[in-house]
């Protein structure tokens, strides 16, 4: 059953790396859509970029449900066979809330000037949204610089 699952996911993954390799070479060799300009400068906006974007958003919604279907089910196990470290596995989660909780705060939903575009989605939530984004990851790179560092330290002085 096991090889079963391991063929599965591996045929899985070579679907979706060729899908993403063939959507990217569309990127390079597809040709252009459309020029804009922009003062005395003209960007070039090849033809296959929003089936790129959606494809990223296809991965990115694919790869949040399953890391949260796959901590779900390991949350039950674990609280069903331990209930203290069940509850003491929630701590990581707890965090990563507060993070994107105090992101959010941090974010301004005050218009951002993008060259070329003139709708109206970057005001506003999305403005907001994406400061969060930005806020959180760097919380996120600086806690992981942290941990190797203390890892480091903590193996040396073991």
């Amino acid at each position: 059953m096991s090889n079963l699952i391991g063929n599965i996911s591996r045929m899985t993954i070579y679907v979706l790396g060729l899908i993403s390799i063939v959507l990217v070479a569309l990127i390079y060799f597809g040709g252009n859509a459309e020029s804009l300009s922009v003062g005395e400068d003209t960007l070039t906006v090849p033809k296959f970029t929003d089936p790129l974007l959606y494809w990223c958003y296809f991965l990115v919604i694919l790869a949040i449900g399953i890391t949260l279907l796959l901590t779900l089910i390991g949350f039950v196990k674990k609280l069903i066979e331990n209930p203290a470290a069940g509850i003491k596995s929630l701590i990581p989660i707890a965090l990563f809330v507060v993070i994107f909780v105090v992101a959010w705060l941090l974010g301004s939903p005050d218009k951002v000037s993008i060259i070329g575009y003139e709708g109206t989605d970057n005001v506003g939530f999305w403005a907001q949204f994406t400061d969060m984004i930005i806020f959180a990851i760097y919380a996120l790179f600086i806690g992981l610089a942290l941990t190797i560092a203390g890892s480091a330290i903590y193996s040396k002085l073991k």
